[in-house]
Protein backbone atom coordinates (compact mmCIF):
# COMPACT_ATOMS: atom_id res chain seq x y z
CA UNK A 1 0.00 0.00 0.00
CA UNK A 2 1.49 3.22 -1.07
CA UNK A 3 1.36 6.36 1.25
CA UNK A 4 2.07 10.34 1.41
CA UNK A 5 4.82 10.55 3.31
CA UNK A 6 5.21 14.27 3.71
CA UNK A 7 1.32 14.28 4.46
CA UNK A 8 1.89 12.30 7.51
CA UNK A 9 4.78 14.24 8.59
CA UNK A 10 2.66 17.62 7.69
CA UNK A 11 -0.02 15.52 10.61
CA UNK A 12 2.01 14.34 12.70
CA UNK A 13 4.35 17.05 13.11
CA UNK A 14 1.44 19.58 13.43
CA UNK A 15 -0.27 17.43 16.70
CA UNK A 16 3.15 17.43 18.17
CA UNK A 17 3.02 21.36 18.23
CA UNK A 18 -0.45 21.58 19.83
CA UNK A 19 -2.21 18.75 20.57
CA UNK A 20 0.32 15.80 22.54
CA UNK A 21 3.70 16.44 23.29
CA UNK A 22 5.49 13.02 21.76
CA UNK A 23 4.53 10.95 19.04
CA UNK A 24 6.31 7.69 17.74
CA UNK A 25 4.78 5.98 14.91
CA UNK A 26 5.06 3.80 11.52
CA UNK A 27 3.07 1.85 9.17
CA UNK A 28 4.84 -1.61 7.50
CA UNK A 29 3.63 -3.99 5.22
CA UNK A 30 4.77 -7.97 5.29
CA UNK A 31 7.86 -7.24 3.84
CA UNK A 32 8.88 -3.73 4.27
CA UNK A 33 8.81 -0.19 6.66
CA UNK A 34 6.61 1.73 4.66
CA UNK A 35 6.48 4.77 7.04
CA UNK A 36 8.42 5.87 10.05
CA UNK A 37 9.24 9.02 12.29
CA UNK A 38 9.19 10.71 15.54
CA UNK A 39 7.56 14.04 16.90
CA UNK A 40 7.98 16.02 19.65
CA UNK A 41 9.57 15.89 23.24
CA UNK A 42 10.23 13.03 25.88
CA UNK A 43 10.57 15.25 27.99
CA UNK A 44 9.11 19.09 27.52
CA UNK A 45 10.79 20.38 30.56
CA UNK A 46 14.69 19.72 29.10
CA UNK A 47 13.11 19.59 25.29
CA UNK A 48 14.50 16.33 25.02
CA UNK A 49 13.56 14.76 21.48
CA UNK A 50 11.73 11.57 20.64
CA UNK A 51 13.71 9.11 19.01
CA UNK A 52 13.52 6.53 17.03
CA UNK A 53 14.84 4.30 19.77
CA UNK A 54 12.21 6.39 22.14
CA UNK A 55 10.11 3.83 25.01
CA UNK A 56 6.98 3.84 25.38
CA UNK A 57 4.99 2.14 28.58
CA UNK A 58 2.23 0.33 26.18
CA UNK A 59 -0.24 -0.72 28.50
CA UNK A 60 -2.73 -3.30 26.99
CA UNK A 61 -0.92 -3.50 24.17
CA UNK A 62 0.61 -6.15 26.12
CA UNK A 63 -2.56 -8.33 25.93
CA UNK A 64 -1.80 -9.00 21.83
CA UNK A 65 1.65 -10.30 23.14
CA UNK A 66 0.36 -12.61 25.85
CA UNK A 67 -2.50 -13.68 23.19
CA UNK A 68 0.64 -14.97 21.24
CA UNK A 69 2.16 -17.09 23.91
CA UNK A 70 -1.23 -18.99 25.04
CA UNK A 71 -1.47 -19.56 21.16
CA UNK A 72 1.81 -20.96 21.29
CA UNK A 73 1.08 -23.21 24.08
CA UNK A 74 -1.99 -24.25 22.19
CA UNK A 75 0.03 -25.61 19.63
CA UNK A 76 1.98 -27.35 21.77
CA UNK A 77 -0.81 -29.50 23.13
CA UNK A 78 -0.52 -27.93 26.83
CA UNK A 79 -4.09 -26.74 26.34
CA UNK A 80 -7.00 -25.48 24.44
CA UNK A 81 -9.25 -23.01 23.68
CA UNK A 82 -12.00 -25.01 25.76
CA UNK A 83 -9.91 -26.33 28.40
CA UNK A 84 -11.59 -24.83 32.08
CA UNK A 85 -8.98 -22.25 34.00
CA UNK A 86 -9.98 -24.59 37.07
CA UNK A 87 -8.34 -27.10 36.19
CA UNK A 88 -4.68 -25.52 36.64
CA UNK A 89 -6.51 -23.19 39.40
CA UNK A 90 -8.91 -24.91 41.73
CA UNK A 91 -9.85 -21.79 43.40
CA UNK A 92 -11.25 -20.19 40.54
CA UNK A 93 -14.23 -22.69 40.93
CA UNK A 94 -15.18 -20.47 43.94
CA UNK A 95 -15.62 -17.47 42.51
CA UNK A 96 -18.45 -16.00 42.41
CA UNK A 97 -20.81 -13.28 40.57
CA UNK A 98 -21.03 -9.57 42.32
CA UNK A 99 -24.71 -8.77 41.73
CA UNK A 100 -24.15 -5.39 43.64
CA UNK A 101 -24.41 -4.12 47.04
CA UNK A 102 -27.36 -3.79 49.29
CA UNK A 103 -28.99 -1.20 51.51
CA UNK A 104 -26.25 -1.60 54.10
CA UNK A 105 -23.53 -1.66 51.67
CA UNK A 106 -23.12 -5.54 52.07
CA UNK A 107 -22.31 -7.02 48.30
CA UNK A 108 -24.41 -9.21 46.98
CA UNK A 109 -23.07 -12.54 45.64
CA UNK A 110 -24.96 -15.56 43.52
CA UNK A 111 -23.17 -18.60 42.26
CA UNK A 112 -21.86 -19.06 38.79
CA UNK A 113 -23.21 -20.96 36.05
CA UNK A 114 -20.54 -21.93 33.90
CA UNK A 115 -16.69 -23.00 33.95
CA UNK A 116 -14.30 -20.27 32.89
CA UNK A 117 -12.64 -21.59 29.44
CA UNK A 118 -9.52 -20.01 27.78
CA UNK A 119 -11.52 -18.83 24.92
CA UNK A 120 -13.57 -16.37 27.50
CA UNK A 121 -10.39 -15.09 28.75
CA UNK A 122 -8.89 -14.25 25.31
CA UNK A 123 -12.39 -12.70 24.07
CA UNK A 124 -12.59 -10.68 27.43
CA UNK A 125 -16.02 -12.92 27.95
CA UNK A 126 -14.83 -14.66 31.14
CA UNK A 127 -16.66 -12.31 33.50
CA UNK A 128 -13.64 -10.68 34.78
CA UNK A 129 -14.02 -6.89 35.04
CA UNK A 130 -11.78 -3.53 35.45
CA UNK A 131 -11.90 -1.76 38.27
CA UNK A 132 -11.76 1.52 36.57
CA UNK A 133 -14.35 0.07 33.92
CA UNK A 134 -16.99 -1.61 36.27
CA UNK A 135 -18.51 0.34 39.49
CA UNK A 136 -19.33 -2.93 41.24
CA UNK A 137 -15.68 -4.11 41.37
CA UNK A 138 -14.72 -0.01 41.98
CA UNK A 139 -16.49 -0.66 45.34
CA UNK A 140 -15.28 -3.37 46.46
CA UNK A 141 -11.98 -1.75 45.77
CA UNK A 142 -12.91 1.16 47.39
CA UNK A 143 -14.52 -1.01 50.39
CA UNK A 144 -10.92 -2.23 51.22
CA UNK A 145 -12.32 -5.96 50.05
CA UNK A 146 -9.98 -6.33 46.96
CA UNK A 147 -7.02 -5.21 45.65
CA UNK A 148 -6.19 -2.86 42.87
CA UNK A 149 -5.39 -4.14 39.93
CA UNK A 150 -2.82 -0.93 39.83
CA UNK A 151 -0.66 -1.97 42.82
CA UNK A 152 1.73 -3.76 41.02
CA UNK A 153 0.83 -7.50 42.43
CA UNK A 154 -1.25 -10.26 42.06
CA UNK A 155 -3.62 -9.86 44.70
CA UNK A 156 -6.17 -8.37 42.32
CA UNK A 157 -6.73 -11.87 41.02
CA UNK A 158 -8.83 -12.59 43.86
CA UNK A 159 -11.83 -10.70 42.12
CA UNK A 160 -15.07 -12.19 41.86
CA UNK A 161 -16.95 -12.33 38.34
CA UNK A 162 -19.86 -10.04 36.96
CA UNK A 163 -21.46 -11.56 34.84
CA UNK A 164 -22.08 -15.68 34.11
CA UNK A 165 -18.31 -16.99 31.80
CA UNK A 166 -19.89 -16.92 27.77
CA UNK A 167 -22.72 -14.43 28.42
CA UNK A 168 -21.32 -10.89 28.15
CA UNK A 169 -18.73 -8.72 27.33
CA UNK A 170 -16.74 -6.76 29.71
CA UNK A 171 -13.08 -5.59 29.47
CA UNK A 172 -11.06 -6.80 32.54
CA UNK A 173 -8.39 -8.98 33.92
CA UNK A 174 -8.98 -11.97 32.09
CA UNK A 175 -5.55 -12.27 29.94
CA UNK A 176 -3.85 -11.34 33.51
CA UNK A 177 -4.83 -14.91 34.41
CA UNK A 178 -3.80 -15.90 31.25
CA UNK A 179 -0.13 -14.89 31.97
CA UNK A 180 -0.16 -16.38 35.39
CA UNK A 181 -1.26 -19.04 34.00
CA UNK A 182 1.81 -19.44 31.16
CA UNK A 183 3.93 -18.95 34.01
CA UNK A 184 2.07 -22.13 35.80
CA UNK A 185 2.52 -24.28 32.47
CA UNK A 186 5.83 -23.20 30.94
CA UNK A 187 7.96 -23.15 35.17
CA UNK A 188 9.04 -20.10 33.64
CA UNK A 189 8.31 -16.01 34.33
CA UNK A 190 5.81 -14.23 32.24
CA UNK A 191 9.17 -11.86 30.70
CA UNK A 192 10.94 -15.18 30.50
CA UNK A 193 8.97 -16.88 28.32
CA UNK A 194 8.04 -13.98 26.05
CA UNK A 195 11.71 -13.36 25.51
CA UNK A 196 12.40 -16.46 24.94
CA UNK A 197 9.37 -17.08 22.58
CA UNK A 198 8.17 -13.87 21.16
CA UNK A 199 11.30 -11.06 21.64
CA UNK A 200 14.72 -12.76 20.91
CA UNK A 201 12.60 -14.78 17.35
CA UNK A 202 11.88 -11.65 16.78
CA UNK A 203 14.83 -9.18 17.47
CA UNK A 204 12.43 -7.42 19.85
CA UNK A 205 15.86 -5.92 22.01
CA UNK A 206 13.98 -3.05 24.14
CA UNK A 207 10.75 -4.69 25.20
CA UNK A 208 10.13 -6.08 28.74
CA UNK A 209 8.88 -5.68 32.09
CA UNK A 210 11.90 -4.62 33.86
CA UNK A 211 13.33 -1.28 33.51
CA UNK A 212 17.21 -1.24 33.32
CA UNK A 213 19.23 1.93 32.75
CA UNK A 214 19.34 1.26 29.03
CA UNK A 215 16.11 1.83 29.16
CA UNK A 216 14.96 4.01 31.24
CA UNK A 217 17.08 6.75 30.32
CA UNK A 218 14.91 6.46 27.10
CA UNK A 219 11.51 6.50 28.57
CA UNK A 220 8.85 8.97 26.95
CA UNK A 221 7.22 10.94 30.20
CA UNK A 222 3.87 10.62 30.79
CA UNK A 223 1.40 14.68 30.84
CA UNK A 224 -1.47 14.97 31.10
CA UNK A 225 -3.68 18.24 30.14
CA UNK A 226 -5.29 21.08 32.10
CA UNK A 227 -6.43 24.14 30.69
CA UNK A 228 -4.72 23.39 27.29
CA UNK A 229 -1.31 23.36 29.18
CA UNK A 230 0.82 19.81 29.43
CA UNK A 231 1.42 19.27 33.36
CA UNK A 232 3.76 15.64 34.27
CA UNK A 233 2.43 12.83 35.46
CA UNK A 234 5.01 10.90 37.98
CA UNK A 235 5.25 7.14 37.10
CA UNK A 236 6.89 4.85 38.68
CA UNK A 237 8.60 2.53 36.27
CA UNK A 238 9.87 -0.82 38.34
CA UNK A 239 13.64 -2.08 37.83
CA UNK A 240 12.45 -5.32 39.14
CA UNK A 241 8.48 -6.15 38.52
CA UNK A 242 6.76 -8.04 41.57
CA UNK A 243 4.17 -9.25 38.92
CA UNK A 244 4.35 -9.69 35.30
CA UNK A 245 0.70 -8.67 33.91
CA UNK A 246 -0.44 -10.11 30.96
CA UNK A 247 -2.67 -7.33 30.75
CA UNK A 248 -0.21 -4.92 30.68
CA UNK A 249 3.05 -3.17 32.07
CA UNK A 250 5.09 -3.78 29.23
CA UNK A 251 7.50 -1.16 27.47
CA UNK A 252 8.48 -1.19 23.67
CA UNK A 253 9.39 0.80 21.02
CA UNK A 254 7.60 1.86 17.76
CA UNK A 255 10.22 -0.62 15.85
CA UNK A 256 10.10 -3.27 18.19
CA UNK A 257 5.47 -3.25 17.84
CA UNK A 258 5.88 -3.13 14.70
CA UNK A 259 8.39 -6.81 14.34
CA UNK A 260 5.22 -8.08 16.51
CA UNK A 261 2.95 -7.02 14.34
CA UNK A 262 4.53 -8.15 11.36
CA UNK A 263 3.99 -12.04 11.83
CA UNK A 264 0.22 -11.29 11.85
CA UNK A 265 0.67 -10.35 8.38
CA UNK A 266 3.01 -12.93 7.39
CA UNK A 267 0.89 -15.77 8.61
CA UNK A 268 3.10 -16.26 11.73
CA UNK A 269 6.34 -16.05 10.29
CA UNK A 270 9.32 -13.88 10.70
CA UNK A 271 12.61 -14.40 8.79
CA UNK A 272 12.06 -18.60 8.19
CA UNK A 273 10.65 -18.35 11.22
CA UNK A 274 7.63 -19.83 12.50
CA UNK A 275 6.58 -17.26 15.65
CA UNK A 276 2.80 -18.81 15.79
CA UNK A 277 1.08 -20.89 13.18
CA UNK A 278 -0.53 -19.97 9.76
CA UNK A 279 -3.66 -21.91 11.41
CA UNK A 280 -3.12 -19.58 14.77
CA UNK A 281 -3.32 -16.59 12.74
CA UNK A 282 -6.41 -17.00 11.41
CA UNK A 283 -7.98 -18.41 14.38
CA UNK A 284 -6.65 -14.91 16.42
CA UNK A 285 -7.88 -12.94 13.74
CA UNK A 286 -11.58 -14.71 13.66
CA UNK A 287 -14.60 -12.89 14.82
CA UNK A 288 -15.33 -15.29 18.27
CA UNK A 289 -18.06 -12.96 19.95
CA UNK A 290 -20.49 -11.97 17.46
CA UNK A 291 -21.76 -8.17 17.11
CA UNK A 292 -23.73 -8.49 20.20
CA UNK A 293 -21.24 -8.63 23.07
CA UNK A 294 -19.66 -5.79 23.09
CA UNK A 295 -20.95 -3.10 25.32
CA UNK A 296 -19.86 0.58 26.10
CA UNK A 297 -17.74 1.31 28.64
CA UNK A 298 -17.72 4.05 30.62
CA UNK A 299 -16.81 5.32 34.34
CA UNK A 300 -17.30 8.33 36.49
CA UNK A 301 -13.70 8.52 37.18
CA UNK A 302 -12.49 11.80 35.57
CA UNK A 303 -8.37 10.14 35.31
CA UNK A 304 -10.12 7.50 33.48
CA UNK A 305 -12.85 9.18 31.39
CA UNK A 306 -14.32 8.26 28.09
CA UNK A 307 -15.29 5.13 25.98
CA UNK A 308 -13.14 1.98 25.60
CA UNK A 309 -15.51 0.94 22.75
CA UNK A 310 -13.60 2.81 19.62
CA UNK A 311 -15.81 4.20 16.67
CA UNK A 312 -19.64 4.17 18.44
CA UNK A 313 -20.91 4.17 14.87
CA UNK A 314 -19.16 0.81 13.88
CA UNK A 315 -20.30 -2.44 14.70
CA UNK A 316 -17.59 -4.28 16.48
CA UNK A 317 -16.21 -8.05 18.04
CA UNK A 318 -13.97 -9.93 19.39
CA UNK A 319 -11.03 -12.13 18.31
CA UNK A 320 -8.33 -14.14 20.15
CA UNK A 321 -6.45 -10.94 21.42
CA UNK A 322 -7.37 -8.38 19.16
CA UNK A 323 -10.47 -5.94 18.85
CA UNK A 324 -12.50 -6.61 15.22
CA UNK A 325 -14.43 -3.92 13.05
CA UNK A 326 -16.77 -5.60 11.31
CA UNK A 327 -17.38 -2.62 8.78
CA UNK A 328 -14.96 -0.55 7.25
CA UNK A 329 -13.84 2.41 8.76
CA UNK A 330 -14.39 6.08 6.80
CA UNK A 331 -11.25 7.43 5.24
CA UNK A 332 -9.51 4.74 7.19
CA UNK A 333 -8.92 0.78 7.97
CA UNK A 334 -10.68 -2.36 5.89
CA UNK A 335 -13.52 -4.32 7.69
CA UNK A 336 -12.23 -6.86 9.70
CA UNK A 337 -9.05 -5.07 10.68
CA UNK A 338 -7.81 -6.27 13.95
CA UNK A 339 -6.77 -3.68 16.45
CA UNK A 340 -6.14 -2.10 20.36
CA UNK A 341 -4.52 0.10 22.29
CA UNK A 342 -2.90 1.03 25.40
CA UNK A 343 -4.04 3.29 28.69
CA UNK A 344 -1.50 5.89 27.65
CA UNK A 345 -3.35 6.48 24.03
CA UNK A 346 -0.95 4.36 22.41
CA UNK A 347 -2.73 2.44 19.21
CA UNK A 348 -2.20 0.15 16.56
CA UNK A 349 -4.18 -1.84 13.86
CA UNK A 350 -3.74 -4.50 11.18
CA UNK A 351 -5.56 -4.43 8.23
CA UNK A 352 -4.37 -7.27 6.18
CA UNK A 353 -6.68 -6.42 3.04
CA UNK A 354 -4.09 -3.99 2.36
CA UNK A 355 -1.55 -5.59 3.33
CA UNK A 356 -0.41 -3.10 6.39
CA UNK A 357 -0.14 -2.55 10.34
CA UNK A 358 0.06 1.46 11.39
CA UNK A 359 0.97 1.73 15.28
CA UNK A 360 0.75 5.11 16.60
CA UNK A 361 2.51 5.70 20.32
CA UNK A 362 1.90 8.81 22.22
CA UNK A 363 2.39 9.32 26.41
CA UNK A 364 -0.87 10.88 27.14
CA UNK A 365 -3.79 10.22 30.07
CA UNK A 366 -6.68 10.13 30.59
CA UNK A 367 -6.85 7.53 28.30
CA UNK A 368 -8.76 8.02 24.62
CA UNK A 369 -8.08 11.72 25.42
CA UNK A 370 -9.54 13.90 23.03
CA UNK A 371 -6.52 15.27 20.98
CA UNK A 372 -5.03 12.24 21.32
CA UNK A 373 -7.33 10.65 19.77
CA UNK A 374 -8.03 13.20 16.80
CA UNK A 375 -3.77 12.77 16.32
CA UNK A 376 -5.08 8.97 16.44
CA UNK A 377 -7.73 9.49 13.53
CA UNK A 378 -5.92 12.17 11.40
CA UNK A 379 -2.73 9.92 11.06
CA UNK A 380 -5.16 7.20 9.70
CA UNK A 381 -6.74 9.73 7.63
CA UNK A 382 -3.37 10.77 6.16
CA UNK A 383 -2.70 6.93 5.29
CA UNK A 384 -6.25 6.28 3.93
CA UNK A 385 -7.77 9.41 2.69
CA UNK A 386 -6.83 9.75 -1.23
CA UNK A 387 -7.28 13.81 -1.25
Amino acid sequence: MEVNRRKIDRVLEQASKNKVPAISAAIISSKEIIYKNSFGYSDLESKKPITEDSVFRIASMTKAITSTCIMQLIEKGELSLQSKLRNFFPEVSERKILKGFDSENNPIYEETLNDINIKHLLTHTSGFAYEIWNENIKKLVEKGELSSAFLGNDEFLKAPLVFNPGTDWTYGIGIDWLGVLIEKISGVSLQEFMTENIFKPLGMKDTAYDINDNLRERLVKIYGRSDQKYFEIPFTDPEKSSFYSGGGQLVSTVDDYSLFLRIFLNGGLYKGKQIISKESVKIMSKNHTGETLMTELKTSEPEFSNDVNFFPSITKSWGLGFMINNEAIPDGRAKNSLAWAGLFNSYFWIDKKNDMAAIIMMQMLPFFEEKAVQTLTDFEAAIYKKN
